[in-house]
């Protein structure tokens, strides 16, 4: 296994109306003037199990935004985003257990866990009618999730680069027709050497974290990279949580449940859910997709396609739904092109305004 393949493994691991609003750079909030909001509690809603969650709302207006942050993160990646989309409409975020300020949750993590608790939260916190998602990465993954079993709940998605669950096993046989297929092959043996990798490095690190042993040159290494655009007032605070074991101890247990890992009876529900004809119906629905790709790597155009390929199936879940690839961008959206991300939610939210989605049907024993 080469240590470009965990690289990758890791990197892996991000018809609109012709009124639509639109976010200039004018219309970004600099950071400086909202970065104290993001270095504290806010609400902190009981989600049942004695176990509580943080949830920072600003703004009015409806359908309420709610974002959810990515594998490692939490609502402080959002504080280029957020503040902007708080000026249309109730915008909100929320930190996963034992992340920021929500309360850990003991054993293993998946993706139908976090849903429940994204449901138990807005339930807790009053938000009733439908609300638009946005999730980056394992977050995406989580708001399409929530769509298919909670469909009368959600006005729209807004997918930022999301994760994806049986990535090869869709894309390969379009792939082979543009590579050869033994190069697809090794990239998705590179993709499973590189998680079985990951998840058992931050293992480590929660490990390392508990008996007291994470020095500083171990830290920078169990988390994700610095993210200078947030400002030093987040960064601070961000290298003041990270190195908690209930942090690491989260993040460890998020991979190894993630939708990276395969799990017959979990892939087996996700094929019911997704591998249908516009399971979404008319939801609005837009998915970004970062426009660099590694190209040092031996399969990273492989890897690159894979991951394009697998934003336009998403895409396709709504007749609605549309794919916008975002220049000069890798993974972190959120950071490295803030005015596209708001640019798409403001698109989103006038769509579910002037058109609402009609009611839509979960597949048997997934309707909530």
């Amino acid at each position: 296994m080469t240590s470009s393949a965990i690289r990758g493994a890791f990197a892996r691991i991000a018809l609109l109306l012709a009124t639509t609003m639109t976010a200039q750079a004018a219309d970004l909030i600099p950071v400086a003037d909202v970065a104290a909001d993001y270095v504290r509690p806010h609400d902190r809603i009981d989600v049942g199990g004695g176990r509580r969650m943080n949830l920072y709302c600003i703004g009015s207006g409806s359908p309420v935004v709610v974002f959810d942050a990515g594998l490692s993160d939490w609502s402080s990646t959002w504080a280029l985003i957020q503040p902007a989309v708080g000026t249309k409409t109730r915008a909100c975020s929320y930190d996963r257990p034992g992340m920021g300020y929500s309360d850990p949750a003991p054993g293993r993590r998946t993706p139908s866990m976090a849903v429940a608790d994204l449901a138990k939260l807005l339930d807790g916190a009053g938000i009733d009618g439908r609300v638009v998602l946005v999730g980056h990465s394992l977050g995406g993954f989580h708001a399409k999730l929530f769509a298919a079993t909670y469909p009368r709940r959600v006005a729209g998605l807004v997918l930022v680069d999301p994760a994806e669950d049986r990535l090869w096993r869709r894309v390969s046989p379009a792939l082979v027709r543009r590579f050869d297929r033994a190069l697809v092959r090794g990239a998705a043996r590179e993709d499973d050497e590189g998680m079985a990798a990951a998840i058992a490095h931050f293992r480590q690190c929660a490990r390392q974290a508990r008996d007291g042993e994470l020095t500083d040159a171990r830290y920078t290494a169990c988390t994700d990279p610095v993210r200078r655009p947030l400002g030093e007032i987040i960064l601070a605070e961000r290298r003041r949580l990270q190195p908690r074991p209930e942090y690491l101890e989260a993040q460890a247990a998020e991979i190894a449940g993630s939708m990276y890992v395969a799990d017959a009876q979990a892939d087996a529900r996700y094929a019911r859910l997704f591998d249908r004809r516009a399971p979404f119906g008319d939801l609005p629905l837009i998915v970004l997709t970062h426009g660099f790709y590694d190209m040092s790597e031996d399969n990273g155009e492989v890897h690159y396609r894979s991951w394009r390929m697998a934003h336009a199936q998403t895409a396709a879940l709504s007749t609605r739904g549309r794919q916008r690839m975002v220049p000069n961008s890798m993974h972190n959206l959120q950071i490295d092109s803030p005015g596209a991300v708001v640019d798409a939610v403001l698109d989103v939210l006038t769509m579910a305004r002037a058109a609402p989605a009609a009611d839509i049907e979960a597949p048997t024993g997934d309707s909530r």
